[in-house]
């Protein structure tokens, strides 16, 4: 039986004055400490629809972020903060999911994509971007790849699945499909090319050119590396003017 939303606050309010007193206590580490309190089971993490992947006879791809098996991670869902859970981003349809890791439930659960503030998987951290208005399908997770004092870069990382006709029955292949969003000055721009870029940071037009030329063997083979590090020249160059 789930316990009450108040006694819930009452027994969190109690975690912290207990750690208060100890330095070497990490929030994160309060967080879990609670969660083990109370239940996972009971704190509305839960709180989704059961999710079945129809897709597994496959090539050897597959429509998650990384690979079938769930990674520990931690969410921000329907205004708490979760850590140490299990977690599995699903790049066909733009959900996160979560499942117990008492070995007790079978279930997979597809997490509200509207609750789902921010989330981590692994060293990556994601973010629901709904004032995004770029026409984008999906729920709008989107990776924070960059977060700088004037640029900001935002990977869209998605899967698409194409059938192929076998005498056992219909097989599937998954590829990546990622694009970019830049935010600059309060505005944020679906990114594509070279071009798209420079249009977007027109004062950094040669800047732009000349990263394209010395790293071009990078864009080919890690375009998202190459962003991140793109992004982060440009806005160093823009840090060191203002210093000025």
């Amino acid at each position: 039986m789930n316990i009450s939303k108040a006694y819930r606050f009452f027994l969190f309010f109690l975690l912290l004055n207990l750690v208060a007193f100890s330095q070497s206590k990490l929030p994160n580490e309060i967080y879990e400490t609670y969660d083990k309190i109370v239940g996972l089971e009971n704190t509305g993490l839960y709180n989704g629809t059961e999710f079945t992947d129809p897709f597994l006879n496959t090539d050897g791809t597959y429509r998650y972020y990384n690979g079938y098996d769930y990674t520990r991670g931690s969410v921000t869902y329907n205004g708490q903060y979760y850590v140490n859970v299990l977690l599995n981003y699903d790049l066909l349809e733009d959900n996160l999911l979560t499942r117990s890791d008492d070995n007790l439930s079978i279930f997979n659960v597809k997490l509200i994509p509207e609750f789902v503030a921010s989330f981590s998987v692994g060293s990556h951290n994601f973010v629901r971007l709904s004032d995004v208005d770029l026409n984008i399908s999906g729920n709008g997770f989107f990776e924070a790849a960059y977060l700088g004092n004037v640029f900001e870069l935002y990977i869209k990382h998605t899967k698409k699945k194409k059938d192929k006709a076998l005498n056992s029955g219909i097989q599937y292949r998954f590829s990546e499909a990622n694009f970019y969003i830049v935010k600059s000055k309060g505005r944020y721009s679906l990114v594509d090319s070279e071009k798209d870029l420079r249009e977007f940071i027109p004062e950094k037009d040669k800047e732009i050119r000349d990263f394209y030329k010395t790293y071009k063997a990078l864009n080919k083979s890690n375009p998202d590396l190459f962003m991140i590090k793109l992004l982060t020249f440009l806005d160093s160059l823009e840090t060191t003017k203002n210093q000025f």
